[in-house]
């Protein structure tokens, strides 16, 4: 593959303006969209989903046999590593077998269905995280006050989601040069970039009050929060310049000031609709983006209050008390994160029990593009997890026989390729719909 690099200049009498891409050392991401397919969600179009949960109501559970108990846990004691496991009847939460299922395991991203519920209950369904833009000076077609982008973390802002959000607040305002300063406020947050206990060589998403969302995490690889700055300048020269407005002042960083007037609002879609798309592919950004944000809402954007404000939601909803675990991201790359297969079965109830049939639609199934797809041949809903050295996966499946189960299983510390590991996740859960 050639490479390209583009390096946008624009000369003012006393001003030289360079806009850098993301790095000079791998091609500039651009997303491939249709442009006339794209959506900007104003709040009069979003409305609140008409859905009706169904509950499940199962015919009377037959008990677990002990044939199918001594046979399960046979299989789960053969594992050559650190294993835990819940299953409980769905209608009553009635735990029916349970192997190290109180122990503490890296969860990998079974983290984010705790996420979900300390987001979801924080903010509500509908929720929307804006993008603002602010001026300073009249607005007439040749422009010389200044222009304010401030993020609130909208965890799904996309490329050309910008580059509409650019041409709402200069050509539709009839906007054609711009002789002022384009000054962006990152206050949203106090404590941006890499989450703790990050491996440095996964691909980790970094974090940030104005964020692209990308669809490769390989992107961010290795590029600090200042490299995303500027890439963000880089989309900002370059966009401007496609819609044909001209730029002729500085790129700067600043607060918005108190007499700057609201030109422009962006609202991102309904959380719940983010909380799908982040369970369903397993999405590190959105998720560790809605985790940094509630630090921000609630406290004053650094990770801690993020951990603080997860921890008295966890303690309000599923009664854990903090000593019980260890919460140190919200998308489960952290190798601190410290959970229990009982602590997430606790979590998928009590999503349940508030979204009922619902909840299948926010997690991965087979039948659709998802960390499920093709893995299964019946009817589950989960959502896994994977590290280098551990695995997961948690969810509700109907077994052959028409019954619904909740389940949790987790993996650590074992010695082989974790692509062994999912097979014997497999074996597990077709035995359980084969048998129950």
């Amino acid at each position: 593959m050639s490479l390209t690099i583009f390096t946008l200049v624009f000369f003012n009498v006393s001003t030289v303006v360079i806009a850098a891409p993301i790095s000079s050392r791998v091609p500039i991401p651009r997303d491939n969209e249709d442009s006339s397919k794209i959506q900007i969600i104003e709040p009069s179009k979003i409305a609140e989903p008409e859905t009706k949960p169904t509950p499940i109501v199962p015919s009377e559970t037959p008990p677990i046999t002990p044939q199918i108990q001594n046979e399960l846990i046979s299989k789960l004691e053969s594992f050559q590593g650190f294993v835990g496991f819940e299953l409980r009847d769905l209608g009553t939460s009635e735990v029916l077998i349970d192997y190290n299922s109180e122990k503490l395991f890296i969860p990998a991203s079974n983290t984010k269905l705790i996420t979900a519920l300390v987001a979801l209950e924080s903010l509500g369904n509908n929720y929307k995280f804006e993008t603002k833009i602010y001026h300073t000076g009249e607005i007439s077609p040749h422009f010389r006050g200044n222009l304010y982008i401030k993020g609130y973390g909208d965890p799904v802002l996309t490329s050309l989601q910008y580059k509409e959000i650019l041409k709402r607040a200069t050509v539709d305002r009839g906007i054609k040069k711009i002789y002022g300063d384009i000054i962006f406020d990152y206050s949203f947050m106090t404590e941006e970039g890499f989450g703790r206990g990050w491996m440095w060589d996964d691909p980790q998403p970094q974090i940030s009050a104005i964020n692209i969302w990308q669809t490769s995490h390989e992107s961010f690889k290795y590029k600090t929060n200042y490299e995303i700055k500027d890439y963000i300048n880089f989309l900002t020269t370059l966009f401007l310049q496609e819609i044909g407005v001209e730029f002729w002042g500085e790129i700067r960083y600043d607060e918005v000031p108190f007499n700057a007037n609201l030109l422009y609002t962006n609202y991102s879609p309904p959380l719940i609709n983010i909380i799908q798309q982040m369970l369903e592919t397993s999405d590190n950004q959105i998720a560790e983006q809605i985790f940094r944000n509630l630090g921000a809402i609630y406290g004053n954007g650094k990770i801690e209050d993020s951990e603080n404000h997860s921890k008295k939601v966890i303690k309000e909803t599923l009664g854990y008390d903090m000593t019980n675990y260890v919460i140190k991201d919200g998308c489960g790359l952290s190798m601190y994160n410290l959970l229990s297969p009982k602590m997430i079965s606790d979590t998928l109830f009590y999503l349940y029990s508030k979204y009922q049939s619902n909840l299948f639609d926010y997690l991965a199934s087979p039948y659709e593009k998802s960390t499920l797809e093709n893995r299964f041949n019946f009817e589950i809903y989960a959502k896994t997890g994977t590290l280098y050295y551990d695995s997961a996966i948690s969810g509700i499946f109907k077994s052959n026989s028409g019954n619904y189960y909740l389940f949790s299983l987790m993996e650590n510390n074992f010695p082989f390729d974790v692509l062994k590991v999912k097979e014997f996740e497999n074996s597990i859960i077709n035995y359980l719909y084969e048998n129950l």
